[in-house]
């Protein structure tokens, strides 16, 4: 009985040490054992690093102004950012509704994290904007390039097209003396229908861009007709103050994103 005893503890002994053998085997092939857990996130990483292409991203660069690409092309070199900065009055709207939520994700699928994007508006005259030295704050940023959109619907029945380009031009001017660099690209605001001074305003900032050699974006290009009563589908309007819609933003930014990314 005993032998009988002994004979059977041995054998479940045996059966406890195959098991053990069996399960450990299985724990060592599995991945999940690992003692780096995050080797496979490592490796990619390496790998987008190892690939890098300077011409890839270059490419996307085609329709920017040449001293902006020179400016990417050192940055991409270095493996650095390069800053864009869209200014203006609230007419460029928000986070939420406006210019830069739309370009920061159409950027960020083509150029990654190498060209970033945000914006900064103020909601007063180009004069007002001169005299509170609030360009101040757009050299803080360190921009490469600011696109600008300078106040002209703020400036309207206000401030006179004349005084508004001397302005304009005393920002560019404090902005280049700190940064020698930065490139300015001109914009209107968002079209309007059958406005009478406002597209004469922006007629004069177009010849004035062309005059001093800055690239003028004419958005309007993506708009219905100021005559064209469906233009008003596009912004929304609120007592004296218009602001462009969902639409208006799409139309907008949808023609920033095309001058921004050459395909």
């Amino acid at each position: 009985m005993k032998a009988t005893i002994l004979s059977i503890l041995s054998i479940i002994l045996v059966v406890i040490l195959v098991i053990g053998n069996i399960h450990w085997n299985i724990r060592s092939e599995s991945p999940l054992s690992t003692i780096h857990p995050t080797e496979g996130a490592n490796t990619e990483v390496e790998n987008k690093e190892q690939y890098f292409s300077l011409d890839y991203y270059m490419s996307f660069a085609k329709s920017w102004p040449d001293g902006a690409q020179q400016v990417l092309e050192e940055k991409l070199t270095d493996k650095q950012s390069f800053h864009i900065l869209l200014v203006g009055s609230d007419a460029i709207g928000d986070q939420e509704l406006g210019l830069v939520t739309p370009l920061q994700e159409a950027l960020a699928s083509k150029y990654d994290k190498y060209v970033t994007v945000e914006s900064i508006t103020y909601d007063e005259t180009s004069s007002d904007y001169v005299n509170d030295n609030e360009y101040e704050s757009l050299i803080a940023k360190k921009p490469d390039m600011v696109i600008l959109e300078p106040f002209l619907l703020n400036d309207n029945g206000v401030v006179d097209i004349s005084t508004t380009l001397m302005n304009l031009n005393q920002v560019i001017k404090e902005t280049k003396d700190e940064l020698p660099n930065v490139t300015f690209i001109m914009m209107p605001a968002h079209q309007l229908y059958n406005a009478a001074l406002y597209p004469m305003q922006v007629r004069d900032l177009q010849k004035y861009a062309e005059s001093k050699d800055i690239p003028y974006w004419n958005h309007w290009e993506a708009w219905p007709d100021s005559k064209d009563p469906k233009v008003q589908d596009y912004y929304n309007t609120e007592g004296d103050k218009s602001k462009a819609n969902e639409q208006g933003f799409e139309l907008w930014s949808n023609y920033l994103a095309k001058k921004l990314i050459s395909i």
